[in-house]
C-alpha cells in the first residue's frame, strides 16, 4: 500500500485526534456525561436484573434441598422403624406377626425407593447413597438370616439381629446423618444468597444516582435551566426502581427467614424427634433380647429419649409451627418405664408381653399413637415448607425482565437529555 502523506497524521494518532475533538469543551464534557449516564444506566438495569435471578435461583435451589433433606429423614426414619420392628417381632419367638413383617417390609422397601429418589434429585450425595444401598441390602440379609434361626428357636438368631442393628448404627446411621448435614448447609447457603442478592441491586443504583446526580449538576451550573427534565427522568427512574426493587427483596428475605426458623426448622425437629423415637423403639427390644445384659442398649434408649425431649422444646420455641402431641410420647415412656421395671424385677415374660402387646397401654399401642400423630405432623410441616418457598418472591423472574427494560429506558432519557444541551453548541 502506499505511504501516508508526508506530514499526515498515522492512523492511530488520528483516532486520539477525533476522540480528543470530541470531548474537547464544554460539548465534549457534556459528550462525556452522555456517555457515562448510559453506561451506569445499563449497569444498573443489568446489576437489578441479576439481583432478581439471583434471589430467585437461590429460594429455588433452597426449596429443592429442603425437599433432599426431607427425603434424607424419611430415609433415616425408615431405617430405624424397620430395626424398631423387627427387634421388636424377634421378641415373639417363632413365626413374626403377618403385621410386624408386613410394616418391615415396607418400611426397608420405602427406604430403598426413596435412596434411589434422591440419588436422581441430587448427584452430589450419589456416592454417599450407594453406599447406603449396600449397608441397607447387607442388613436386610443379616435379618433374613435371623429370622430363619429364630423361626427354629435357635439362640444365634438373636446374635444375628444385634450384629444387624449394630451394623445399622455404626454404617448406615453415621452415612445418613452426613448426608442430612450437607443437604442442610446446602439450604442455609442458598437461603443466605437469597439475602445477599440485593446487593447486586443497591451497589448499581446508588452508584448510578450519583453519577445522574453529578451529571444534573453540572448541566445546571453550565446551562440556561436548572434542571434538565429527561436527565432527571432517568435518575428518577433510577431511583424508584432501587427503592422499590429494595423493598421487594427484604420482603423476600424476611419471608425466606421466617420459613427457615418456623416451617423448615419445625420439619427438621419433627423428622429428628421420629427418628430418635425409633430408634429407642429398637434399643427398648434390643434390651429384653439381651435377657439382663442389656445396659448399653438401656443407655442408648435414655439417649434418644432426651433427643425426643430436646426437639420437643425446639418445637415449643418455634414460632410459626407446632410439634406432635407431648403427651403421647410420655405415654410411651411411662410403659417403657414399667416394661423396665418388670424385667428388673425378674418378670421378663411379663415385661416381653408388656413390650410385643396390642392392648391398651402396652409399648407397642402407646407408640404407634406417637407414631400416627408426629407422621400426620410431619407431612404437614414438611408441606408448608415447600408451599412457602413455592410462594415466596413469585414475581422475581418478572422483575429481573422489567429492570433490563428499566436500565434501557434510564440509558435513553439519560442520552436525551445530554443531546438537548448539545444542540445548543450546534
Amino acid at each position: 500500500p502506499p505511504a501516508p502523506p508526508a506530514g499526515a497524521p498515522a492512523p492511530s494518532g488520528a483516532a486520539r485526534s477525533a476522540l480528543t475533538g470530541l470531548l474537547a469543551g464544554t460539548p465534549g464534557r457534556l459528550r462525556a456525561l452522555g456517555v457515562l449516564g448510559v453506561v451506569v444506566a445499563l449497569v444498573f438495569g443489568l446489576g437489578a436484573a441479576q439481583a432478581f435471578r439471583s434471589a430467585s435461583g437461590a429460594v429455588d435451589r433452597a426449596a429443592a434441598n429442603a425437599d433432599q433433606v426431607v427425603r434424607i429423614q424419611a430415609i433415616q426414619t425408615n431405617v430405624v422403624q424397620a430395626d424398631a420392628v423387627a427387634t421388636n417381632a424377634f421378641l415373639v419367638g417363632g413365626l413374626e406377626p403377618a403385621s410386624q413383617r408386613e410394616a418391615y417390609t415396607t418400611a426397608i422397601t420405602t427406604a430403598s425407593a426413596l435412596i434411589a429418589e434422591a440419588a436422581q434429585h441430587q448427584p452430589a450425595d450419589g456416592a454417599a447413597l450407594a453406599a447406603l444401598n449396600t449397608e441397607l441390602v447387607s442388613y436386610a440379609g443379616q435379618i433374613e438370616i435371623a429370622r430363619a434361626n429364630n423361626r427354629q428357636g435357635l439362640p444365634v438368631g438373636a446374635q444375628y439381629l444385634r450384629s444387624a442393628s449394630a451394623d445399622l448404627r455404626a454404617q448406615a446411621l453415621p452415612l445418613l446423618g452426613n448426608l442430612g448435614q450437607a443437604n442442610d448447609e446446602r439450604v442455609a447457603l442458598e437461603f443466605t444468597r437469597a439475602g445477599q442478592a440485593l446487593w447486586w441491586l443497591v451497589v448499581p443504583g446508588l452508584l448510578a444516582l450519583a453519577a445522574l446526580g453529578a451529571a444534573l449538576t453540572w448541566i445546571a451550573r453550565h446551562a440556561h435551566r436548572y434542571v434538565n427534565v429527561p436527565l432527571a427522568g432517568a435518575a428518577l427512574v433510577v431511583l424508584v426502581t432501587l427503592v422499590a426493587g429494595s423493598t421487594g427483596l427484604i420482603g423476600v428475605k424476611a419471608d425466606v427467614d421466617t420459613t427457615r426458623d418456623g416451617e423448615y426448622a419445625a420439619t427438621r425437629a419433627v423428622a429428628s424427634a421420629r427418628t430418635a423415637a425409633f430408634d429407642a423403639k429398637a434399643n427398648e427390644s434390643l434390651t429384653l433380647i439381651a435377657r439382663g445384659s442389656g445396659a448399653a442398649f438401656q443407655e442408648a434408649w435414655v439417649a434418644s429419649s432426651e433427643v425426643v425431649a430436646t426437639e420437643f422444646d425446639s418445637l415449643d420455641a418455634n414460632p410459626v409451627a407446632t410439634g406432635p402431641d407431648q403427651q403421647l410420647w410420655a405415654d410411651y415412656v411411662a410403659a417403657h418405664e414399667e416394661i423396665r421395671a418388670l424385667d428388673d424385677s425378674g418378670d421378663w415374660d411379663g415385661a416381653v408381653e408388656l413390650a410385643t402387646g396390642a392392648g391398651t397401654g402396652t409399648g407397642n399401642t402407646t407408640f404407634a399413637a406417637f407414631d400416627e400423630d408426629s407422621a400426620q405432623v410431619l407431612s404437614d410441616v414438611a408441606d408448608r415448607t415447600a408451599s412457602s418457598l413455592a410462594d415466596t418472591g413469585g414475581w422475581l423472574p418478572l422483575g429481573g425482565i422489567l429492570s433490563v427494560l428499566v436500565g434501557l429506558l434510564a440509558a435513553g432519557l439519560s442520552w436525551w437529555g445530554v443531546s438537548q444541551r448539545l444542540e445548543e453548541y450546534r
